[in-house]
């Protein structure tokens, strides 16, 4: 008898099932691009990021099945109407779990940037300069916890070609985190530019990389390349996306957009 097969939570963009130690996605027209980066990045040694295994007799994308907890955030925080998004994990915020965070898109990075990326389709468009592929959508939900820390990435679909700036201007804004201190306070979280100023600097010295305002501007153009999303999902109907709208949480992005902005060179100072 086949057991029927239960889509995973947090797949809303696409339908994710498990099926024996695998999992199976709705294949995109990216789909291509992305199993053969993930093939690539095992190749060079990177194993942090699901094995894929070509495609299934239903035309989907069969990867490798990572145990761990992602983290995910369960219910919105009731604070002004829930405008603060969901509370996550608490071990997310930890220093331990940023500075393995950078070490570990450090790698992948690494990993990705002998690929040949060109003549591909991919969801987003390349950015220049591109010096890898990035990720683009490194948020704590995609990501496999063990014992707190991070291990691996998961969701991959909006890999596109990029700067790293961008990946890294992306987990800032996520995981440092760049929000305003009224969000901050609604998590339980430090507030302060001089407390966000040392978590970024942990981030980027574990990663690598030096200090500079042009990693914080490539994060201000994810965020609003992503809210330009969010929006025209909203506009398409999307349930969930529309739920947050009805929140507040698509306006809260705007005012951290803001936020950035105007502490963007303190974010970087000494």
């Amino acid at each position: 008898m086949v057991e029927p097969e239960i889509p995973l939570e947090g797949g809303a963009d696409s339908r994710v099932v498990p099926v024996g130690e695998t999992v199976r996605r709705d294949a995109r027209s990216w789909s291509p691009a992305v199993l053969d980066l993930l093939q690539h990045v095992e190749r060079e040694g990177f194993a942090g990021a699901p094995r894929a295994l070509g495609f299934d007799e239903q035309g989907r994308e069969v990867l490798s099945f990572i145990e761990g907890e992602v983290g995910q955030g369960a219910d919105f925080i009731p604070d002004d109407g829930g405008r603060f998004d969901v509370r996550l994990p608490d071990y997310v915020w930890r220093d331990e779990v940023l500075v393995q965070l950078g070490a570990l898109i450090r790698a992948y990075h690494d990993a990705a940037a002998t690929f040949p990326w060109a003549g591909r389709t991919w969801r987003l468009e390349a950015r220049q300069p591109v010096e890898t592929v990035c990720h683009n959508d490194l948020t704590p939900w995609n990501t496999v916890f063990r014992a707190g820390l991070p291990v691996a990435f998961i969701d991959w679909d909006a890999a596109a070609p990029g700067p790293r700036a961008a990946d890294l201007g992306f987990i800032a804004w996520r995981w440092v985190p760049f929000w305003r201190d009224a969000k901050c306070r609604a998590h339980g979280l430090p507030t302060g530019v001089a407390e966000k100023a040392r978590r970024f600097r942990l981030l980027l010295k574990a990663y690598g990389a030096e200090l500079e305002i042009g990693i914080v501007n490539a994060g201000i153009e994810r965020m609003r390349h992503l809210q330009d999303h969010m929006r025209k999902l909203v506009g398409d109907g999307s349930e969930w996306e529309m739920e947050l709208a009805r929140r507040g949480v698509l306006g809260e992005a705007a005012l951290e957009i803001a936020w950035v902005e105007e502490h963007a060179q303190a974010l970087v100072g000494s």
